[in-house]
């Protein structure tokens, strides 16, 4: 029972044994059933007067159970937001360590193949030679990382790639993104991936993000771009 329900049976009750007692006092000789009667509802009200205050305390007791639940599901919240924090910021580590290892990687490559045709062409007077030679190994070393076949398309993409795409291909959407790169690394054929991005990224988006995208998705499936 609530509180509002008691104070309206206790209202009812002291109003009906008032009424009785008003009709008492103005019939002569004795009437004892409606005495009782009245008696009956005040004993009724003084009952329900006496249970009001444990009611309250009641509902204190649950108000006070109902911050406590909440306090403790907002820490629970706020520790899953620092949890996912530190996670993301370990993938980022963990991307940034890949794509340095890859660089590398490939410049020791590039290097040793371009090795005898330094050796050939560097002179100490040749400093345009050397200059155009270097801008060209850097040309091979991007092109060979550009090219490298992948097997996950989400540790190919660098960090401000990652949040570029996700800008101008997912709305801002990050859930929507990780979950568009899933699907494309479980794709069996880049029929499959392509129908999948036309299926996840956003009508009418930025026209260059959507060729870098598809680019680093043909690497997946080892077909240069």
């Amino acid at each position: 029972m609530d509180f509002n329900t008691a104070l309206g049976i206790i209202r009812r009750d002291m109003e009906e044994a008032r009424a009785l007692l008003d009709q008492i006092s103005e019939l002569p000789g004795k009437h004892i059933a409606e005495i009782e009667l009245a008696r009956s509802r005040m004993r009724s009200a003084s009952e329900l007067l006496a249970i009001i205050p444990k009611m309250l305390e009641e509902k204190e007791v649950v108000k006070a159970e109902v911050m406590k639940e909440e306090k403790i599901m907002a820490g629970v919240g706020a520790q899953k937001e620092e949890e996912t924090k530190v996670r993301i910021e370990k993938e980022e580590e963990t991307q940034v360590r890949i794509e340095k290892e890859e660089e590398t990687q490939v410049r020791a490559e590039v290097r040793e193949t371009a090795k005898p045709i330094l050796a050939d062409k560097f002179s100490s007077t040749d400093r345009i030679g050397q200059m155009v030679t270097s801008v060209k190994q850097d040309e091979l070393i991007t092109s060979a990382m550009h090219n490298r076949p992948i097997s996950d398309i989400g540790a190919a993409i660098g960090i401000n790639d990652k949040f570029y795409f996700i800008r101008e291909l997912f709305s801002g959407d990050s859930k929507a993104y990780q979950d568009t790169i899933r699907r494309l690394n479980g794709a069996v054929s880049l029929g499959e991936a392509m129908k999948i991005l036309d299926d996840s990224t956003v009508m009418g988006s930025d026209p260059a993000a959507q060729s870098s995208f598809v680019d680093v998705v043909r690497r997946k499936f080892n077909i240069n771009v």
